[in-house]
């Protein structure tokens, strides 16, 4: 599925959607956006991972870029509304404290995702 962006200028930055699969063939398309944020300093940019429909580990490997890029680059970048294969994803792998976001999980997809490393808690 082909990759569909909303940006959306605000006073303190940019919102971005991103609708579609964020996977080895498209995340070229995703880089586009890359070129605004490096010139971007103390901007805020909120991206919306809700419309993100299948992820793959270059998809996750971007979402890493942007937020090392953030940090050189000298703006934030937050990321929202997790969809649930982004949320797997980012579970598989132990990523969501490297992205230090706020996440939200459905109550009807609480069974899908653990979020257990790092708890001290064993099985």
């Amino acid at each position: 599925m082909e990759p569909v962006q909303n940006l959306k200028k605000t006073d303190t930055g940019f919102d971005i959607s991103w609708e579609g699969y964020m996977t080895v063939p498209f995340v070229k398309e995703w880089k586009k956006l890359s070129e605004v944020w490096t010139s971007s300093k103390g901007q805020v940019f909120i991206l919306d991972l809700n419309g993100i429909q299948r992820v793959d580990s270059a998809g996750i490997q971007f979402l890493m870029y942007l937020k090392t890029l953030s940090y050189k680059n000298h703006f934030s970048l937050k990321l929202q509304n997790h969809s649930l294969p982004i949320l797997k994803v980012l579970d598989l792998l132990g990523l969501v404290s490297f992205f230090g976001d706020r996440v939200k999980v459905k109550k009807e997809h609480s069974n899908e995702v653990e979020f257990r490393y790092g708890t001290r808690k064993t099985n």
